[in-house]
């Protein structure tokens, strides 16, 4: 039989930028964590890619924000000292604040096994994963700027390396993720003469960067850098754009941030971030501040 721990409650200021950000290590075979996050991000201006320029947003003439919020769940459980399952999903809306738009729904959802090759606790080596994940698309409405997403159906593989050691710690990973086709919103701007069309998601190549320092026995500082560049796609303005077109667009990303994680308890951490991103559809600032992953530990009781 199993026993299982109360999980913890994560609270973050900030949106998830993509899946992928797995992880080299597993857990003790039989263990696991869950967390929920809330999340919040906005944008003031957006990137046009035909002149290179920053552009205000529809409400910049009231100084408004897009904003998206997000309450973001997560899972992750340790088959065996080898392979580990994680499942995330979302519930999101969106909206100028201030505007006369909003939108909801069901995010993107992403269920994945990461495999690890090296563990550095028997090797000299760095900690070496590779993980393969399914993107569900979620039920929302796509063609607007502030849609929660792009919709299709997708699959992302990543090859993941990390290490720890007594002065710091450091993780990589470099991915891709392939996305199908999602249909034409007629009722968005210029879709409405194509009933039936499809517009294909660009694929991604992501990259996600780690640099941890200790601080004392309960706090860690970190650095992070993450890069989503999206190998195809439409600009906004450019040949064969309109708004209901928006999840073609060619996305890219680069995140540059600070960390602090604290050790609550042995099993709950608070994770504060800042950071900035942008291009195409949003700059957009994000904060996060998470308490994060109460450790849900299953473990396998003998009679």
């Amino acid at each position: 039989m199993f026993a299982i721990a109360v999980a913890a409650v994560a609270a973050s200021l900030s949106a998830q930028p993509a899946f992928a950000q797995g992880t080299p290590w597993i857990a003790e075979p039989g263990t696991g964590t869950i967390s929920f996050t809330y999340a919040n991000q906005s944008a003031k201006e957006f990137w046009r890619g035909v002149d290179g320029m920053k552009t205000p947003g529809p409400l910049g003439e009231t100084d408004a924000s897009l904003a998206q919020n997000t309450m973001w769940f997560a899972a992750n459980y340790a088959v065996n000292d080898f392979v580990a399952l994680d499942i995330q999903s979302a519930l999101g809306g969106v909206g100028p604040s201030g505007g006369q738009e909003s939108y909801s729904g069901l995010f993107d959802s992403n269920v994945a096994l990461t495999f690890r090759l090296v563990d550095e606790l028997i090797s000299d080596a760095p900690s070496v994963a590779v993980r393969v994940g399914g993107i569900l698309a979620g039920a929302y409405d796509t063609g607007y700027i502030n849609s929660l997403g792009d919709g299709g159906h997708g699959v992302e593989t990543s090859l993941i390396i990390g290490k720890f050691g007594n002065a710091a710690g450091f993780s990589a990973e470099v991915g891709f993720r392939v996305r199908g086709s999602t249909d034409v919103n007629t009722q968005a701007v210029g879709g409405g003469m194509a009933a039936g069309e499809t517009v294909d998601v660009p694929n991604d190549m992501f990259v996600n960067l780690g640099l941890f320092i200790p601080a004392g026995s309960a706090v860690t500082l970190g650095v992070d850098y993450r890069m989503v560049n999206a190998m195809s796609g439409i600009d906004i303005g450019g040949m064969g754009f309109s708004p209901s077109r928006f999840p073609g667009l060619e996305e890219d990303a680069h995140i540059v941030g600070g960390r602090l994680l604290a050790n609550v308890t042995d099993t709950v951490n608070l994770n504060v971030f800042f950071g900035q991103v942008g291009r195409v559809a949003g700059l957009r600032r994000r904060h996060r501040l998470r308490l994060r992953r109460r450790r849900l530990r299953l473990l396998t009781r003998r009679p």
